[in-house]
């Protein structure tokens, strides 16, 4: 059940666990900037969010005792890197939306954009248990739905499921794989880059996908596996705007390219 909200006020969010762990630090941020943060007293927040950064930092009790006081909130873990694999172990807090730090931002965004909206954002709909069931009904009616994207993929299969993601919501793509540099396209609103653990050599190739698209001022959204905190540092500084681990979700991924396009066409009208 929804737990209905005045929409045009900010959600009350009861926020909990290792919240000054680094992991936690831009969820955070966030959520400072857009909720009313309130403490274990209250009985009727809109939203809990568990920052754990280890498995079993917090007790699996702790959670249901929560859930018990404020039964119609929705509940989120905010995870680590250290978390990652813990679906294996069986200790996972049945019933409860799984972030981890690098997911939450993008997430954030667009469950704020839908709640603005109107519309139930994922903590108020039936939990999928891992699934990604909410990219099955992709929803981009709240997307740029004009431009071209790059995608440095270097397989074809992930470029063309992308390339139709995005056609979906109205862009168009190019497909440049890594070791064909030569060929530029300009024009460009947005830069797709995969990567793995970024490696000397993938640092190499995002820094040169960066410099290539750096005359159309498009961000790069970077796609990394299970990104730690260094790493995601790493291609920041290099000249990601954004990094998403994989697997990622479609909606969160446009999500990020909207709230980058926003960005840049401030800059561009400074």
């Amino acid at each position: 059940m929804y737990l209905a909200t005045d929409n045009s006020t900010r959600p009350i969010v009861q926020l909990v666990g290792e919240i000054n762990h680094s992991d936690f630090r831009d969820a955070v941020s966030l959520l400072q900037a857009d909720c009313e943060l309130v403490g274990q007293t209250v009985s009727s927040p809109e939203l809990i969010v568990a920052a754990q950064a280890r498995p079993g930092t917090i007790c699996r009790h702790e959670i249901e005792r929560l859930r018990r006081q404020a039964p119609l909130a929705g509940a989120v873990a905010l995870l680590g890197s250290w978390c990652e694999g813990e679906t294996r172990t069986g200790r996972p807090w049945p019933g409860v939306e799984r972030q981890y730090w690098y997911e939450f931002p993008a997430w954030w965004r667009r469950q704020m954009a839908l709640r603005a909206t109107g519309r139930c954002p994922d903590w108020a709909r039936p939990p999928d248990f891992g699934f990604r069931i909410a990219d099955f009904g992709l929803r981009t009616e709240l997307c740029r739905k004009s431009g071209l994207i790059i995608l440095r993929i270097a397989r074809r299969e992930t470029a063309d499921a992308l390339a139709d993601v995005f056609h979906r919501a109205g862009y168009a793509t190019a497909w440049q794989p890594p070791g064909t540099s030569a060929v530029r396209v300009r024009g460009a609103v947005a830069g797709i880059w995969e990567g793995g653990q970024l490696d000397d050599s993938e640092s190499a190739d995002l820094a040169a996908f960066c410099r290539q698209i750096a005359g159309d001022r498009a961000p790069v959204v970077a796609l990394l596996d299970f990104p730690r905190r260094d790493r995601v540092a790493r291609a920041l500084e290099i000249g990601a705007a954004s990094v998403l681990g994989k697997p990622w979700l479609n909606t969160d991924l446009l999500a990020t390219l909207q709230t980058l396009a926003n960005k840049t066409d401030l800059a561009r009208a400074a």
